[in-house]
C-alpha cells in the first residue's frame, strides 16, 4: 500500500542524510533567531561553528571564582553543547572532540578519555540495532504490524490504538525511526479509503505513530539512546554505594510508564483530531498479512534467537547464578553480543546488512558519557548543581523533579535528545548528591522525559519522517505535542515517584 508523497524541497536535520521515499533529507539545524534566516546559509554556518569555539576560549581565561579543574570542564560543556545545539556539525564529530578537549585540558588521560566509548551499554545498545536489522530485512517488522492491526478490527478508535501499539512495541526493540518509516505508507493507505476525512484521518494516524514509537522506546534501555545513556550513568552512580542497576531495573519502570502514557496518548489524540467516520475496511492489511504466508525461514530464525534473547535480559542473571556461570557472563550487554554472533553464525545476517546500521550513534553515546564522567571527576557536576539547588531552595522534590522534566523535554524538542540527557544527566546526578535524594528520581525523570519530544518537526527523527510526508503541518504536531505532552510529564514525575519512594527501583 502506498499513500501520496508530495513533492517537497529538501529537508535539513541532525540525524544525518537519508533518503525516505525518494525524497532527500539533510541536516537540519535549529535556528534561534529570526535574523539568521535572512543571513546566507555560509555565514550562518560559521556564526554557529565559531560561537562554541569562542565560548571555549572565554570561560578558559577568564577569571571565574572555581577551581581551574571545573573551570576547564565548565568550559567543554558550554563548548559541546553549543555544537550539539547548533549543530554546525554533525553530532559524530562534536562526539569525537570531547575526547580531545578532555586530554587537552587535563581532565583525563587519554585512555580514561576514550574508555566511556566502549562502555558495555554502547555494546547492548549495538545488539540492539543488529538484531532490528534482522527484524527489518526478514519482515518481522511488517508481520506483526499487519497482524495486530488485523486483528483489532475496522472502527476508528481500535485502528488508532493499533497502530500506536504497534509502534511501541517495535520502538522497545528496535529504531524507533525504522518503526515509523516502515508503518507511514501503512497507515497513508488505509487513511486514503477515508474519502473526504482521508487528510484528517491521516494526520491522526501519522501523529499517532509517531507518538507511539517516542512512548515505546522509553519502555527499555535498547529502545532509544538517551535510555542508555541514563542508564548507564546512573549503574555508574549507584555502584559507587554498592548498589546495581540492570536491564530489568530499567523495565521496572519504563515498562510500565511506557504504557500508561500510551493509552493516555490514544485518549487525547481522538479527542483532539476528531473524524466524523466511524470505521474503516481493513481488509487490504488482512490480504497484505495472508500473502505474506507462513513464517518464512528468516522470520523464524530471527524470532528463534529474539525471544531467548529477551528472556535472557530479563531473567538472565538468576539462570546464570543457577549454572555457576560467572556474575557478568549473563549480563545483558554480553547476551546481547552473543546473539549478534548467532545471528551472523546462522546467516541470518550477513555483515553487508549490518553496515546499512548507524554506527554513528556509538560515538554520541560514547561522547555523553565521557563528558558525564569528566563533569563529575572535576567536580563541575556538583558546581552545577549547587547552582541549581540555590535556584530551587527549599522547593519540594516533586517540584524540583517537574522542573527538571521540563527543561528536559524543552531541550529535546529543540536538539538532539541524545545529547540532551549527556549534557543534563551527570549534572543531576551531582545535584541528588547536594540534596541527598536518590538519584534515580533526576535521571530517571530526564531520561524519561527526554523522549516527549514530539512538539516539533526536528524533535526526534520520526516526527522529522512524519513531517516530510507534508500531511502533517508544523501546527498539527505542535498541538497535538503539546496536548499529550504536558499529561505525560506528570505521569512521568509520578510514576518515578511513587516506584523509588516504595523501592519498586
Amino acid at each position: 500500500m502506498q499513500g501520496p508523497y508530495p513533492k517537497k524541497k529538501p529537508l535539513k536535520t541532525v540525524i544525518g542524510t537519508f533518503e525516505l521515499f525518494g525524497q532527500e533529507i539533510v541536516e537540519l539545524s535549529p535556528s534561534f533567531f529570526k535574523f539568521f534566516g535572512r543571513l546566507p546559509k555560509l555565514v550562518q554556518r560559521s556564526i554557529k561553528l565559531t560561537l562554541p569555539f569562542v565560548a571555549l576560549l572565554l570561560m578558559t581565561i577568564l577569571p571565574l571564582p572555581v577551581d581551574q579543574q571545573i573551570q576547564y570542564a565548565l568550559a567543554i560543556f558550554v563548548c559541546i553543547s553549543m555544537l550539539w545545539t547548533f549543530g554546525a556539525l554533525p553530532l559524530p564529530v562534536t562526539a569525537l572532540l570531547v575526547p580531545v578537549l578532555l586530554t587537552f585540558y587535563g581532565i583525563f588521560h587519554t585512555t580514561e578519555a576514550l574508555v566511556p566509548f566502549a562502555d558495555p551499554v554502547v555494546y547492548l545498545l549495538m545488539g540492539g540495532l543488529i538484531l532490528a536489522e534482522a527484524f527489518r530485512k526478514h519482515g518481522v517488522d511488517r508481520r506483526l504490524a499487519y497482524s495486530i492491526v488485523s486483528k483489532f478490527g475496522g472502527e476508528i478508535n481500535k485502528i488508532l490504538f493499533s497502530f500506536m501499539l504497534v509502534a511501541a512495541v517495535l520502538s522497545m526493540w528496535i529504531s524507533n525511526t525504522a518503526t515509523v518509516a516502515l508503518l507511514i505508507p501503512v497507515v497513508l493507505g488505509l487513511a486514503s479509503k477515508a474519502g473526504e476525512e482521508k487528510g484528517r484521518l491521516s494526520v491522526l494516524f501519522l501523529l499517532g505513530i509517531g507518538i507511539g514509537s517516542a512512548i515505546g522506546g522509553m519502555a527499555t534501555v535498547t529502545g532509544s539512546a538517551p535510555n542508555a545513556v541514563a542508564s548507564s550513568l546512573l549503574a555508574t552512580r549507584l555502584a559507587e554505594d554498592g548498589m546495581t542497576w540492570t536491564f530489568v531495573d530499567w523495565m521496572k519502570i519504563g515498562l510500565p510508564t511506557s504504557m500508561a502514557l500510551l493509552v493516555i496518548a490514544w485518549f487525547l489524540l481522538l479527542k483532539v483530531f476528531p473524524v466524523k467516520i466511524k470505521s474503516l475496511d481493513i481488509s487490504s492489511v488482512s490480504k497484505e498479512l495472508k500473502e505474506m504466508g507462513r513464517l518464512s525461514a528468516g522470520e523464524m530464525k530471527t524470532l528463534g534467537i529474539f525471544l531467548p534473547t529477551v528472556a535472557l535480559w530479563i531473567v538472565g542473571a538468576n539462570i546464570g547464578e543457577m549454572l555457576g556461570f560467572p556474575a557478568s557472563f549473563m549480563s545483558a550487554t554480553i547476551v546481547a553480543l552473543g546473539a549478534v554472533v548467532i545471528l551472523f553464525a546462522t546467516r541470518t545476517l550477513d555483515w553487508q546488512d549490518a553496515r546499512t546500521i548507524s554506527w554513528d550513534i556509538f560515538l554520541i553515546i560514547g561522547a555523553g558519557l565521557a563528558l558525564g564522567e569528566g563533569l563529575q571527576v572535576s567536580g563541575a557536576a556538583g558546581w552545577m548543581a549547587e547552582q541549581l539547588i540555590s535556584v530551587t531552595h527549599g522547593f519540594h522534590i516533586l517540584v524540583i523533579m517537574l522542573i527538571i522534566a521540563g527543561v528536559s523535554v524543552t531541550l529535546s524538542n529543540f536538539m538532539s535528545n541524545t545529547a540532551t540527557a549527556a549534557i543534563l544527566a551527570p549534572v543531576l546526578i551531582g545535584m541528588s548528591s547536594v540534596l541527598g535524594v536518590d538519584p534515580k528520581l533526576l535521571v530517571l525523570v530526564c531520561g524519561l522525559c527526554v523522549s516527549l519530544s514530539f512538539m516539533t518537526p526536528i524533535g526526534t527523527p520520526p516526527f522529522t519522517l512524519i513531517f516530510s510526508t507534508g500531511i502533517v503541518s508544523r501546527r498539527d504536531i505542535a498541538i497535538g505535542g503539546m496536548r499529550v505532552t504536558i499529561p505525560a510529564i506528570l505521569i512521568v514525575v509520578l510514576m518515578v515517584y511513587i516506584f523509588v519512594k516504595f523501592g519498586l527501583v
